[in-house]
């Protein structure tokens, strides 16, 4: 994995960089990366230049831009960065929160407290990773997609639409019947078929009528009249199931 630390104190960064190395000795799972950035301007430039880190360690109160700033820059181009904070001050908790941090740890930090920041990081990106596959496009080119980017797939002429909660649609190469092969090997139960064609995620659901499934984006897909029962039980259990899985 790679991972970014950033702190304008160099003497903090040193600290972070010996927890993280120490943390990889104990933790043999996975192998990481290390870059090590002490200019916060200058570790956005190159973020612009390189694309994103799997995880990035970064302190809140910096000169010229604060953390949480590089944090929001982050999220606005979707990347999938895990990050966690590590500073002195608990000010911001509320904020990096929002921001979807993994975690957040107020120095100075103990080897245990680091460790549980560091797991998370690490279990929720690999979670990701997991849920995401590789699809070929009608003009022979791969794309990797986040399973939960997807809302619904429609079936026209042996070609397949995937759309997006972007808004965007992708032409796939893959035949309905092996994409639905697919998402079921990556996320079990996730998409139904509600009408012969299509493919939805259950994620995406915002409401089913006897007739059709109304999507989040108020998009509607028609759905077989007599299966209505049947697929109101089967949305129920799975977002119950969805729920019950979330950490408490």
């Amino acid at each position: 994995m790679k991972v970014a630390i950033c702190d304008d104190d160099i003497n903090q960064l040193a600290v972070i960089k010996a927890a993280m190395e120490n943390y990889e000795t104990a933790h043999d799972r996975h192998t990481y990366e290390i870059e090590c950035f002490d200019n916060p301007l200058e570790f956005l430039q190159h973020l612009e230049k390189t694309g994103g880190y799997d995880i990035l360690l970064l302190d809140i109160c910096m000169p010229g831009i604060l953390g949480t700033d590089i944090a929001k820059e982050i999220r606005r181009k979707k990347e999938k960065s895990e990050i966690v904070f590590l500073t002195a001050s608990q000010d911001f908790a509320v904020e990096a929160f929002a921001l979807k941090a993994a975690h957040y740890v107020v120095k100075p930090f103990t080897a245990e407290q680091f460790a549980e920041a560091l797991d998370r990081a690490t279990e929720k990106f690999t979670s990701k990773q997991n849920r995401n596959i590789n699809i070929k496009l009608q003009n022979g080119d791969l794309r990797f997609i986040e399973l939960n980017e997807i809302m619904y797939v429609e079936s026209f002429r042996h070609s397949q639409s995937i759309y997006l909660k972007s808004g965007e649609s992708i032409e796939a190469r893959e035949s309905l019947t092996r994409l639905s092969s697919m998402f079921d090997e990556a996320a079990r139960g996730q998409f139904i078929c509600p009408y012969k064609g299509f493919l939805v995620n259950q994620k995406s659901i915002r409401g089913i009528e006897p007739a059709k499934i109304i999507l989040k984006n108020g998009k509607e897909l028609p759905i077989v009249k007599r299966n209505f029962a049947a697929m109101k039980q089967q949305y129920f259990s799975f977002m119950f199931r969805r729920e019950a899985d979330k950490p408490g």
